[in-house]
């Protein structure tokens, strides 16, 4: 009991500190749960950004990083699936992409990083990550060779998931697909599915959220007969220039980025920002929505997850123009990146110690977005230390089975006061 009262406590303090309009939580809740239900981007819980979190943790308790891994393998393990998502009695789509290779990647850059700092897990932890690591691995290849087709043109195509619900390519799944398991695909399919997605892109520079197997590029989230915006979700332009970065490191093959270089510049500009600060912003949410893992969230203002991808994308496309040979497009987009970083500061609340999800209207801190902004290099690192400190102290509110909340629990998006159960 006195645990419990201690976890609401601390929430508590979090909820209030993280904006005036959190101030209707009082202490005559203490002794009440904070809610914990919800569904799919409202309040339910995520595999894919956990290397993002592990690598925020491994900064002041590697231990805790690696347990987290091994508690969503357990997970999986234990319901016999790897799933897009998690709450009690909830369960998304089966044999999720992202979800099987995310957490490899968390792996590797958490081995990395003790590595690089001389330290060690203890003897039965490091056995554990191991095992857990072991069994992963295939279940990755597994589901990622699972979800594959042959498009237009003879191309493999991977759609986000084995078990057929999604059915076309999406942009962002692929990327987190290479990213967290670049080892289950060939050079020439990376090449192939590069190109096949950027071949969709519309003349306005829009990127696709995602291609169907016939080559026909789909511009927003959502259903094809029920779009939620005019121009899909703000991270497509940048999650292209991402995936061509990953095209280029993982095969060594320049000649994607040579014959596509012109096209990804113009999708960046298309990508709608802050003309005072460069941050990536949505003033109309039926024009754009944010990031697409929370496409179905009206976030407005600068959006903080999208702006970091933008940064992370400006100094990918900086790095291949040097690796082409063209110094003057590489110092433009490094400018870029720094200029974003630098807009970023406005939506850190120094108050909290993380970043928020937006400028208007959402004064909670932005779980996600503050841990990929470690991760991504865009958090100072003053702030990355932060960040890690309160990921650490509020553990409870936003992990379950090694998996990751979007907010602290008892928050949800549009509500400006913690939610509790009666």
């Amino acid at each position: 009991m006195l645990k419990a009262a201690a976890i609401v406590a601390a929430a508590l303090a979090i909820l209030l500190a993280a904006g005036e309009g959190m101030t209707m939580a009082r202490a005559g809740n203490l002794g009440r749960r904070l809610r914990d239900d919800g569904s799919y981007q409202n309040g339910g819980y995520w595999a894919t950004p956990l290397p993002w979190v592990m690598e925020a943790l491994a900064r002041v308790d590697p231990a805790l990083a690696a347990r987290t891994f091994c508690d969503a393998v357990d997970d999986f393990r234990a319901e016999g699936d790897i799933n897009e998502w998690v709450n009690d009695g909830t369960r998304g789509v089966r044999d999720y992409n992202a979800s099987a290779a995310m957490p490899l990647a968390g792996a590797r850059r958490l081995r990395a990083y003790l590595a690089e700092h001389h330290k060690h897990l203890p003897a039965d932890l490091e056995r554990r990550l191991a095992k857990a690591e072991q069994w992963l691995g295939p279940q990755a290849d597994r589901i990622l060779r699972g979800s594959s087709r042959v498009g237009k043109g003879g191309v493999r195509i991977f759609t986000p998931d084995a078990s057929g619900g999604y059915g076309a390519f999406w942009v962002r799944d692929w990327s987190y697909s290479l990213e967290g398991r670049p080892e289950a695909f060939t050079p020439e399919e990376i090449k192939q599915g590069y190109l096949f997605l950027a071949a969709a892109q519309r003349e306005d520079g829009c990127m696709p959220d995602r291609v169907r197997a016939d080559g026909v590029g789909v511009f927003s989230p959502g259903g094809e007969d029920s779009p939620l915006s005019k121009h899909g979700s703000v991270d497509q332009s940048p999650f292209m220039v991402i995936v061509c970065h990953q095209c280029w490191r993982l095969t060594g093959d320049l000649e994607p980025f040579r014959q596509t270089a012109a096209r990804l510049e113009r999708a960046m500009r298309f990508t709608p920002r802050n003309e005072q600060n460069g941050l990536v912003t949505i003033n109309d949410a039926a024009l754009f929505r944010p990031y697409s893992f929370m496409d179905t969230v009206p976030l407005q203002g600068d959006e903080q997850f999208s702006s970091v991808l933008f940064f992370d994308a400006c100094r990918r496309l900086a790095e291949m123009y040097e690796a082409a040979g063209q110094p003057e497009q590489a110092a433009s987009w490094r400018q870029e990146a720094a200029r974003v970083q630098e807009g970023l500061q406005s939506l850190w609340d120094e108050k909290v110690g993380m970043f928020k999800a937006a400028s208007a209207k959402w004064p909670q801190p932005s779980v996600w977005g503050s841990a990929f902004a470690v991760y991504a290099g865009a958090a100072t690192p003053r702030q990355a230390a932060r960040i890690a400190r309160w990921l650490k102290a509020n553990y409870s509110l936003v992990i379950k089975r090694g998996q990751v909340r979007h907010l602290p629990k008892g928050t949800f998006w549009g509500q400006a006061t913690p939610q509790w159960v009666e």
